[in-house]
């Protein structure tokens, strides 16, 4: 229903029943003067904006007609009314003398003056009202969503309350008409016998008391509308796939009689009366040849489940070529959206769902582990369940990929056989798709099997056929199509449609029948080559569909087509007619190789067809209709650069533009898969390198990000398919850099474009180029670059936006996070002290964004070894979120994962381990053990439990994260890079140096080839197969090495980056252990003091700095040096960090062996005996500080002779 809609000149015309409703009521019992009531059909009054525009009218006209001395008089009387109660005093002392004379002229004053009181506050009042019925069109919207359910009290309420309101309205519209329309004399009188406060109040209030109504109806119906929305968003992130159009049509082309036999078959009776009481299977697996009428079977197993009732049924039906019918995950997405649909258990199911798509950050969900989560989670408690799955086979996952599909779909459904019932279907057998058929019930479609049913549609079909139902060889025709099918209806049917449209010669067809499908779909081809009137046309029809990434609705067809034929512009096509139309003509001159489903798509014949045209020996036999995957790809890929370079793309278009123009989706999304699969066409790389230098291309990118809601990670991931199928192609230098890393070549043209506008007449534009250019450096490690963007947009905002506006915030904490990845801490924590501060002021302390930037300022305080305020902060922003935002809110696992690191650097091991696993726990059970999110909590608990030398638990998490992210990412994703540095570095702490050698030498190949030479990444892994080198004593190479990423950090990241000490420092232990004490003292008196300057005296690199010279020194003889050194170090970290820091421990460690040194042995022991018995407290006894404490004490003892030689003390 509808309460109001905009006229075209902006009114809000009231329409019925509401309008016609609240008018009847004004009529029935708000008016008993016949003359103001309200002809709906016939008075012209029939508008609330009419009746506004009356009123105004006739409030203007008494303007206008007012006495020229009135306003003057009115000022004059208003100032005299200030002393009526004198003149009252003076009436009741001498009332024989005043009283009739000062009544009157009491009564003329009070009339005066109410009189301009009253029009003053009517037309306050007009204003008002027109406000609140004109806010009514926001109301109208919700009207024409609202579906009733659970909120219909409400609705009718809101419905009540507005007709009340409109009555109202009207009610004081005509009254304030009426009294504008009379003269002067008698608007005089009018006031003087009826104030506004008593002739109008009354009205006022009760509109007022209605709008509240209105607006708390509004208010419960908004939150029901926003229930909606995100129900609505929940069903776009899981992507599914509408199969209702594909069931009705097999529904529909089904015999009547045929599939029975199947329904009747024990093997479907036992299927459907499984449970684990009686031992039968709830799984079925069905298998049968192309051709023989699986998916009708399908169809009809369905609509025999529709007949029970109280059971859920989901259906799946796998088609090739359609993205999202021809993977494993869409089999999970369609199946979870279905559950999510059909269960009683509806709005607690879409709460998860949201939870996870909140998390997952992604514009659809990506993780096959969340929808397995979601599916295993729906599953419970939802009474009977039917899945049907069809056309396994068709999906295009490897062999791996669906083997433990398989295994995980079997140990879903398997154990819940009293609930659930799975039934696939496919023209491969379990084991062919690398599966296990032990705890399958089996079924194989034999010919026989479905003879009778091919007897029936071949009789059906050919009776119904005005050709060949009156033909004379009727029954010989019969008996060829019945015959000669080989089990396959397809094949039946597609021989009828060939004889019934005349096109082969019926006698020579019955004499030698083409059997077979390869045979039949040669025979088509031959004559669509004979007879079509372009073959080439044709060519390209089936080259569109056959490459496409999804099925072409009929208008993208015939758009596509006449790209690739010619067309260069919009403009010229829409002169050509209907494109919908156009799309079927095309279709039909292909039939029956292509279809038009019910929803006006188009799809090949049958996926037997996809596969013999694609068959080399039909190359050979039909050198007319020639296909190979990359030469189809490389026709669709041309079409689809031409068209995004149509002049029209190089604006930005509005969501109306964009509807228009109906190949503008497909080709966008799809022109990296198609260039991509192009194969070895240099051709395809000139033309993206142009597309790339016009503003087409930007356009296309920014598309991409905006309109279609890409994420950066999407937008990798896209670029990475480029660089891969460029590493395949002999390019010129320019042509490889730019499809390299085609993200920041579109941002650096884009940049450089921009910078030609001034900023202050376009600085939406200057800021946004200057922000996506920072933004890709900064993914790409190149700290300055970002920089000295960053520090510009923050000027430019403060300049033009103002301090404190919310883009200049952004701007600034984005320049702090840059300067936090540079190790410059104080700068960052100045920033980052100015954004919270300016948001706790502005927004308020618990606003999202004001906890962010707390958040960051605790990771600022972490970074500079401030631990005690990090850790303040931390708890601080978890407390509040968790309160505000829930556990289960994205943001609230960071918080407590930011904490928990706060809690590692400060050794208290044992909480954040706790933190760590409750994140990781929430993280799996919201998102799926395969979220991006959930493997870095598994990779943050893995370095928790390094930290505490428990290697086993550390290695199993970090080869999970391994194995999962370079099943789920692409290889040489960043993130699967950074996983694989961590497992090495476990690897390396244990000793076990080859593993750990081998990880490293591929991650640093992989990384230079992926993410560049220079990238931070890369030389963390450098620098950590320089210490793999140090500690198998191959100190020639780890030296070689250590000094190349020293001299890159000093080059890339500057001389004072932590990144560039710490390599630093290693390159100075290498020449101590070499011998080389004069340049390894130098190097780390040089890293010593920079971290003091830089970072301060007191943070935790510069004491471990400080430690590290300790032992060059004591090499040196300078015993005395060492000995302050260490001394103070130990001093320091207690004072700092604590007595029982893992790291104040290490120094007593390092203090005792100076101690050694100098021949104190006495108090040597007692230090080391301290940190050995401190050591085991805090960390354990399997601890590798402890275990060295442990093994040098022995040692000592006895050396002094103090323990046997099996480490037990001796007797006295």
């Amino acid at each position: 229903m509808q309460a109001g809609v905009p006229d075209s000149t902006g009114n809000i015309r009231l329409i019925p029943p509401l309008w016609s409703k609240a008018i009847d009521l004004f009529n029935e019992k708000l008016t008993n003067d016949k003359k103001k009531k309200i002809d709906l059909k016939s008075c012209r009054q029939a508008t609330f904006s009419d009746l506004l525009g009356s009123a105004t009218i006739a409030r203007d006209k008494a303007e206008r007609k007012r006495y020229p001395w009135t306003a003057n008089l009115q000022r004059i009387l208003s100032q005299i009314n200030r002393f009526a109660p004198v003149g009252d005093v003076l009436v009741q002392h001498h009332s024989e003398y005043t009283s009739l004379a000062w009544g009157a002229f009491r009564f003329l004053l009070l009339a005066a003056v109410e009189e301009g009181t009253t029009s003053a506050k009517l037309s306050e009042a007009l204003e008002s009202i027109s406000q609140i019925i004109f806010r009514v069109e926001e109301y109208a919207n919700l009207f024409s969503v609202h579906s009733g359910s659970s909120t219909e009290r409400v609705f009718q309420s809101l419905q009540e309350n507005m007709i009340h309101l409109y009555a109202e309205a009207l009610n004081f519209l005509i009254r304030a008409t009426t009294f504008f329309e009379k003269p002067a004399w008698r608007r005089y009188l009018s006031a003087g016998v009826s104030p506004f406060e008593a002739k109008f109040r009354r009205i006022l209030d009760g509109i007022d008391r209605l709008e509240r109504g209105v607006e708390k109806d509004i208010t419960v119906l908004r939150s029901e509308a926003e229930i909606r929305r995100e129900e609505y968003e929940n069903g776009l992130w899981l992507q599914h796939a509408d199969f209702t159009a594909d069931l009705q049509k097999l529904q529909n082309q089904r015999v009547d009689g045929t599939c029975e036999w199947f329904l009747r078959s024990d093997r479907y009776k036992e299927w459907l009366q499984s449970s684990t009481s009686t031992n039968k299977s709830n799984l079925l697996w069905v298998q049968g040849k192309p051709g023989s009428g699986k998916s009708t079977l399908a169809g009809q197993i369905i609509h025999d489940l529709q007949l029970q009732a109280d059971i859920i049924i989901l259906f799946v039906f796998c088609k090739d070529g359609e993205d999202d019918k021809d993977n494993l995950e869409s089999i999970l997405r369609n199946l979870v959206f279905q559950l999510l649909e059909s269960s009683p258990q509806r709005k607690s199911f879409h709460q998860t769902v949201q939870a996870a798509r909140l998390s997952a950050k992604t514009s659809c969900v990506k993780s096959i582990a969340i929808l397995w989560t979601l599916l295993q989670r729906m599953l419970e408690g939802n009474g009977q369940v039917y899945c049907i799955v069809d056309g396994l086979d068709e999906c295009r996952n490897p062999v791996e990929e669906r083997s433990t599909f398989l295994r995980q779909l079997t140990e879903t459904f398997a154990p819940r056989g009293d609930e659930t019932r799975l039934l696939v279907i496919s023209r491969l057998g379990p084991s062919e798709l690398g599966g296990d058929l032990r705890r399958w019930g089996y079924m194989q479609i034999l010919s026989s099997d479905v003879q009778d049913d091919i007897e029936k549609f071949a009789t059906t079909e050919v009776e119904k056929s005005p050709v060949l139902g009156m033909h004379r060889d009727k029954e010989r025709i019969l008996r060829v199509l019945i015959g000669c099918s080989d089990g396959m209806i397809l094949w039946t049917a597609l021989m009828t449609k060939e004889l019934e449209r005349g096109r082969w010669d019926v006698q020579r067809v019955l004499e030698k029948p083409p059997r077979g499908l390869s045979n039949i779909y040669s025979s088509i081809l031959r004559r669509i080559e004979k007879v079509a009137e372009s073959v080439e046309k044709i060519h390209l029809v089936l080259q569109l569909v056959l490459a496409a990434a999804r099925p072409l609705r009929l208008e993208e067809l015939a758009l596509g087509l006449a790209v690739i034929e010619g067309l260069r512009s919009h403009e010229d096509y829409n002169l050509v007619g209907d494109p919908t139309a156009e799309g079927r003509a095309i279709v039909l001159s292909a039939q029956p190789l292509l279809i038009i489903t019910p929803d006006e798509t188009v799809e090949v014949t049958h996926s037997s067809l996809r596969d013999f045209l694609f068959d080399e020996s039909t190359q050979l036999d039909m050198p007319a209709f020639r296909f190979r995957d990359d030469s189809v790809h490389r026709t669709v890929a041309t079409g689809v650069l031409l068209y995004l370079s149509f002049e029209c793309f190089a604006d930005e278009l509005s969501d109306e533009g964009r509807e228009k123009c109906c190949f503008l989706e497909y080709a966008s999304r799809w022109l990296v898969y198609h260039s991509s699969k192009s194969g070895e066409s240099k051709g395809i790389v000139e033309k993206l390198v142009a597309f790339f230098n016009t503003q087409q291309g930007w356009r296309w990118l920014q598309r991409l990000s905006g309109a279609y809601g890409l994420s950066y990670g999407d937008l990798q991931l896209m670029s990475s398919q480029w660089r891969n199928w460029g590493q395949t192609l002999d390019l010129d230098r320019r042509s490889q850099d730019i499809l390299s890393d085609p993200l920041l070549y579109l941002a650096q043209r884009r940049y450089e474009e921009m910078k030609l506008l001034l900023v202050d007449q376009s600085p939406a534009l200057v800021l946004e180029a200057m922000d996506n250019l920072a933004w890709t450096y900064w993914n790409r490690g190149q700290w300055e670059k970002a920089e000295e963007l960053d520090v510009q947009g923050v000027e430019t905002r403060k300049r033009v936006l103002g301090v404190e506006h919310p883009e200049t915030l952004l701007s600034v904490g984005n320049l702090a996070s840059t300067y936090s990845h540079q190790g410059r801490w104080k700068e960052a924590e100045e920033l980052e002290v100015q954004v919270m501060e300016a948001r706790e002021r502005v927004l308020g302390v618990e606003h999202p964004d004001t906890l962010l930037g707390m958040g960051n300022l605790a990771s600022i305080y972490r970074g500079q070894g401030r631990f005690q305020e990090a850790e303040e902060l931390g708890v601080q922003v978890m407390e509040t979120r968790e309160r505000v935002l829930g556990m289960e809110h994205p943001d609230t696992p960071a918080s407590i994962a930011n904490l928990a690191s706060t809690y590692s650097c400060q050794g208290r091991w044992k909480e954040a381990e706790e933190l760590g696993v409750q994140v990781m726990e929430t993280r799996e059970r919201v998102l799926g053990a395969e979220h991006p999110d959930t493997l870095t909590s598994m990779a943050n608990l893995a370095s928790i439990y390094s930290r505490q030398g428990r290697w086993r638990e550390a290695e199993e998490l970090r080869v999970q994260v391994v194995e999962t992210r370079e099943r789920v990412l692409v290889v040489g994703h960043p993130d699967t890079l950074l996983s694989m540095i961590n497992l090495a570095s476990t690897y390396n702490r244990q000793g076990r140096w080859r593993e750990a050698e081998e990880l490293q030498v591929q991650v640093t190949e992989t990384g230079k080839r992926v993410l560049g030479k220079e990238h931070p990444d890369v030389l963390v892994s450098m620098g950590n197969l320089a210490s793999t080198y140090w500690k198998q004593g191959r100190l020639r190479e780890a030296e070689e090495l250590g000094v190349q990423v020293m001299e890159t950090r000093k080059r890339v990241l500057g001389v004072e980056h932590p990144g560039t000490l710490t390599s630093m420092a290693g390159l100075a232990s290498t020449y101590w252990k070499q011998g080389r004490l004069r340049e390894a003292g130098e190097l780390g008196v040089q890293v010593v003091e920079t971290r003091k300057r830089v970072l301060g005296t007191e943070h935790p690199d510069t004491l471990a700095g400080m430690a590290g010279l300790a032992p060059i020194y004591g090499e040196q003889g300078r015993l005395k040096e060492a000995e302050e050194l260490e001394v103070k170090v130990m001093e320091t970290r207690e004072r700092v960090l604590g007595a029982e820091h893992p790291d104040t421990l290490a120094s007593i460690s390092g203090l005792a062996h100076i101690r050694k040194t100098q021949g104190q042995d006495e108090e040597a022991m007692g230090l080391m005996e301290r940190a050995e018995r401190l050591q085991k407290e805090q960390l354990g006894p399997s601890h590798p500080d402890t275990m060295r404490s442990t093994q040098t004490l022995h040692e000592w003892q006895r050396a002094a002779g103090g323990v046997t030689s099996d480490g037990d003390p001796k007797a006295e």
